[in-house]
C-alpha cells in the first residue's frame, strides 16, 4: 500500500513540473531562452535536472520495506550544484552587460548607445534566466527529496511498530 502513494506523490510533482515545460514550450520559451542566454547554462541546468528527476522517482520507486534505503545526499548536493551553476551564469551575465557595454560608447552618436544598450541587454537576459532556472530546477529536486525522505521516515516508523 505504501508503493503507490509515495509513487503517486513523486508523479504529482513529475506530472506538474511537466506540465510547466509544456506551457513554457507552448509560449516558445525555449526559443527565448536560448536567445537570451549567452552562456547556455540554462540548458545544462535543465539537462541535469531532468536526469535528477528521473533518478529521484527511480529510487522513491525502490523504496521498499524490504530494501535497503538508499541516503541521497548527491541529490542534495546535485539540487545545491543547480542554483551555484545559476549563480555563475548570473555572475557571468552581469561580466558581459558591464565589460562590453562600454567598450565603444561615443556619447555623441545614437547608434553606439543602442548597441551598448543592447549588449546590457543581453547581459542581464542571461543573468535572470540563469539565476531563475537555477533557483526552480533546485527547489523542484528538493521538493522530490523530501518526499522521498518523507516516505523513508513514514517506513522506519512503521518497521519500528512492527
Amino acid at each position: 500500500m505504501a508503493r503507490p502513494i509515495k509513487l503517486l506523490k513523486w508523479w504529482l510533482i513529475f506530472c506538474l513540473t511537466t506540465l510547466g515545460f509544456a506551457v513554457a514550450s507552448y509560449f516558445d520559451m525555449h526559443t527565448i531562452l536560448y536567445q537570451a542566454d549567452i552562456t547556455k547554462l540554462s540548458f545544462l541546468i535543465l539537462l541535469i535536472f531532468v536526469f535528477t528527476s528521473i533518478w529521484v522517482g527511480r529510487n522513491t520507486y525502490d523504496l521498499d520495506i524490504n530494501k535497503n534505503r538508499k541516503k541521497l545526499d548527491v541529490g542534495w548536493f546535485i539540487a545545491e550544484s543547480c542554483l551555484a551553476l545559476g549563480m555563475v551564469g548570473t555572475v557571468t551575465g552581469f561580466l558581459f552587460m558591464l565589460g562590453t557595454a562600454f567598450e565603444n560608447i561615443d556619447v555623441t552618436n545614437t547608434r553606439t548607445l543602442q548597441d551598448a544598450l543592447a549588449a546590457m541587454a543581453r547581459g542581464m537576459s542571461t543573468a535572470l534566466y540563469t539565476t531563475l532556472i537555477g533557483l526552480m530546477s533546485s527547489l523542484i529536486i528538493k521538493v522530490q527529496l523530501v518526499n522521498y525522505e518523507t516516505t523513508e521516515t513514514q517506513l522506519q516508523d512503521k518497521n519500528a511498530i512492527e
